[in-house]
């Protein structure tokens, strides 16, 4: 059992440090692009048009609206959907729309799904480009100005930016906060100098208008609408750019349970997308981005199996040992006394090395880009490695969901 877990433990080490130091160089190459600061070379203003899906946004949505109002760009049009609300977000909305034309209000009587009320936006929406964002979400006031250069590449089909956590408050919030300044900030940037951008974030994502309609709009039966169309630009020959310097500021769900459901079906719903897009993996016609996102499934597969052996391994040796301790008296400070094997199953090893260099490296560049661009979060790097083991309780009760055929909950 040792030499076979051993050689499992090798080879996960060998993906995870390769997958890093490749991102890595990654991120020395374009070093000097990563915070490039475009300007626009046209004079053209063009419409832009905003859909804002919203349910059950009552507390929130009024904020959303006055950092919309406040956008230096006058050229939008702006139309909220309410997606069947059973609160009071259709009464906020038109008290707070009521004096400016720019914003049109929908008022869905039946719940549709967010993809569905996505796709009635864009069929009425007039603009040469769409901005998707949240109604939970808040932007700052020139990012219309800094999202608009990266379109003059006539093949971007969409552009991303940072996705930033507004006011985090609780241990398990800031932590979170880190985790965003990496995955939906950091890591879409370098993912965009290769073309293998996997997600365009629901808070905020603005998409070409023709690509849109290339596509047919969202796929209204996928749970993790902004991730699936992320394949489909891609296969469509399409290129995802990240504006790292554009700022969306969303909320969290303010309790474990909320953040647990939220994960739930961002896990799931990519564990679909996979299966959905299998012939785009190790498919060399569609570049880097089909090795890319096969490569991080297979970590996130291999981590999760490594965890649960190492567990299992632990936890057999330690009552193996345990019984033994009844020729010593219980004297379990003997327990401890062991050679240092890095490799040696059931000690060392509960996340795996892997996890513990993906950690590590993880921390290392939320420190730069945390110092950089995100101010400090001492508690979010303290924290920070915690969150592998919550990623493994997510993703396990996820794969379960998705065998077992479970409903997958939007909240």
């Amino acid at each position: 059992m040792t030499p076979i877990y051993n050689g499992f433990v090798y080879f996960v080490w060998f993906l995870a440090t390769f997958y890093s130091i490749f991102f890595f160089l990654t991120l020395i190459v374009f070093k000097d692009k990563v915070f490039e600061n475009k300007k626009q070379t046209s004079n053209n203003n063009p419409l832009i048009s905003m859909i804002v899906p919203a349910y059950n946004e009552e507390e929130k949505i009024a904020e959303t609206i006055s950092s919309l109002k406040k956008l230096k760009y006058k050229n939008i049009e702006v139309i909220i959907l309410s997606d069947g609300s059973i609160d009071k977000t259709s009464e906020v909305v038109m008290s707070n729309i009521a004096d400016d034309s720019r914003f049109t209000f929908i008022d869905n009587k039946i719940n549709k799904g967010k993809a569905s009320v996505l796709n009635q936006g864009i069929d009425i929406a007039k603009g040469e480009f769409v901005v998707c964002m949240d109604a939970d979400s808040s932007v700052e006031q020139d990012i219309i100005e800094k999202v608009l250069p990266y379109f003059e590449d006539d093949k971007v089909g969409a552009v991303t930016v940072s996705v930033v956590v507004k006011n985090p408050k609780s241990f398990l919030h800031k932590i979170i906060a880190l985790e965003f300044v990496l995955g939906l900030s950091l890591f879409l940037k370098v993912f965009s100098f290769l073309d293998c951008v996997f997600v365009t974030p629901g808070p905020f994502s603005i998409f070409r208008m023709s690509a849109l309609k290339d596509l047919k709009g969202f796929d209204t039966k996928n749970i993790t609408e902004d991730l699936e169309i992320a394949y489909r630009l891609h296969k469509k020959g399409y290129k995802i750019k990240n504006c790292i310097e554009a700022n969306v500021y969303t909320v969290l769900p303010d309790t474990f349970s909320k953040i647990r459901v939220q994960r739930k079906r961002w896990y799931s719903g990519a564990i679909y997308t996979v299966f959905q897009h299998r012939d785009a993996l190790f498919n060399k016609k569609y570049g880097l981005f089909s090795f890319f996102t096969a490569l991080n499934f297979t970590l996130i597969f291999l981590g999760l199996s490594l965890f649960l052996t190492s567990i299992w391994l632990t936890l057999s040796r330690f009552f193996q040992n345990l019984s033994y301790y009844q020729y010593t008296n219980y004297n379990f400070f003997d327990y401890w006394n062991f050679n240092f094997n890095i490799l040696h199953y059931g000690r060392i090893d509960i996340l795996g090395i892997s996890m513990f260099i993906w950690t590590i490296f993880l921390m290392t560049l939320g420190l730069i880009l945390a110092r950089q661009k995100f101010g400090d979060n001492k508690q979010g790097l303290i924290g920070y490695p915690f969150m592998f083991l919550l990623y493994q309780l997510f993703w396990f009760e996820s794969i379960l969901a998705v065998i077992n055929k479970k409903k997958i909950k939007w909240r």
